[in-house]
């Protein structure tokens, strides 16, 4: 295409040392600096994302089961339907509600989560455990894991061997949270060990014995739900569609991305929040090609009058102005992306840019590159750049018409 290379000649000859090429370099950087900054903070947000999911994924099974109505039901039944799934690796039933906690002379609200033995293999939550050991029965005694942010409440220390009392309401017992005692049915556990995941959960969750749990709150032989872990190879659509089909619709099933929706859905749009105001820096850069095409544009006026000499038309100089603008862009783009990969794999060898404080547990920001990115990235920045481009080159051969 004779525009092209025209173009290409005008920016990239060897003999070309003028003014007008520093200024095309000028906007080169000037592109690259925000497709840099782009790659970086998206792979730092990857990053970030892959850990809360790595986190919840420590604290939420792949799928749960719960009644469509009321609080509780018979699960014996529907568990070894489940269990009998090739596709499900292990099962295990919960209870919950709300309880009261004292510890000395301290009272905290918490959220009383009963599990059976299955629990660790459904739901990994002793690779949180901080503090102690994952273990809910000790010979006969019962004992109970509980978060951070309950043991700070509390003033817990698990190497204590005062108890931690427990008082749940008597089932018709009512829900006022000024009842006396002795409506209360009461247990004694000792902390076993300490989790941390997130301020709001390990504020609120504490994990006994199931049976411990289903005395307390008057459940009987019912549970919460059930929780449950596909094997190895199994989407967690797929995942939820089998174990509805089994379950009927009684039942709610939910994946694990349901069951934290709000958070796994503000995590994704906050990263394309931030692409579209980053994508406005990009704008405001990418403004700086009216400057080195109008520059470029009056540097080659001798040759355009040539070329137009020559039987070139308007047609082919806008192209030629088009293709100079496209070529600045596509250089500032691999030149951005480049940097920004370069600069995100050192990141995540060297952990160079660490976390502020101790609110995470991790020292360095986590790092995850995904190809969808760069393409969305160089697709969005070139696309912005041939934009301006052309509509900078029309505005020239328009104004080269008019005089003409």
């Amino acid at each position: 295409m004779l525009s092209f290379f025209i173009a290409r000649r005008h920016l990239f000859s060897r003999k070309a040392h003028s003014v007008i090429n520093l200024i095309a370099v000028v906007s080169v950087v000037a592109i690259a600096v925000p497709v840099m900054a782009l790659v970086v903070i998206l792979s730092f947000h990857n990053g970030l994302s892959e850990f809360i999911g790595q986190m919840y994924s420590e604290f939420d099974a792949e799928v749960r089961v719960t009644p469509r109505e009321g609080l509780f039901f018979e699960g014996d039944t529907l568990r070894r339907q489940l269990e009998a799934l090739p596709e499900v690796a292990a099962v295990s039933a919960t209870v919950e509600q709300n309880v009261l906690l004292t510890y000395s002379d301290r009272q905290w609200i918490a959220t009383l989560r009963g599990v059976d033995a299955n629990y660790d293999f459904v739901v990994p939550i002793e690779q949180r455990v901080i503090q102690g050991r994952y273990r809910l029965q000790n010979g006969d005694l019962n004992e109970a894991v509980i978060g951070k942010g309950i043991a700070y409440a509390l003033g817990v220390q698990t190497a204590l061997l005062e108890p931690l009392r427990i008082y749940a309401i008597r089932p018709g017992g009512g829900y006022t949270s000024f009842l006396p005692r002795s409506l209360y049915n009461t247990a004694s556990v000792r902390p076993s060990g300490i989790y941390a995941l997130d301020e709001q959960t390990d504020a609120r969750y504490l994990f006994v014995p199931i049976a411990l749990a289903q005395e307390l709150i008057g459940t009987g032989r019912r549970i919460s739900s059930l929780e449950i872990r596909m094997m190895a190879g199994i989407s967690p659509e797929r995942g939820k569609a089998l174990i509805q089909r089994v379950a009927g619709e009684g039942f709610d099933v939910q994946s694990r991305f349901e069951q934290k929706e709000t958070i796994y859905r503000m995590v994704t749009q906050e990263k394309w929040i931030i692409y579209l105001l980053m994508m406005f820096v990009v704008v405001i850069a990418a403004l700086s090609l009216v400057g080195s095409l109008v520059m470029l544009a009056a540097d080659k006026e001798q040759d355009r009058e040539m070329l137009l000499a020559m039987g070139g038309t308007l047609r082919l100089l806008r192209g030629v102005f088009t293709w100079e603008g496209v070529l600045i862009t596509a250089t500032g783009v691999i030149i951005g992306i480049g940097l920004g990969l370069g600069f995100a794999l050192f990141q995540q060898q060297f952990g160079i840019i660490k976390m502020a404080g101790e609110a995470f547990l991790m020292d360095a920001y986590p790092v995850r590159l995904e190809a969808g990115d760069v393409v969305a990235i160089a697709a969005g920045v070139g696309m912005l750049g041939t934009a301006v481009s052309a509509l900078t080159a029309a505005g020239l051969v328009g104004r080269n018409r008019q005089r003409n």
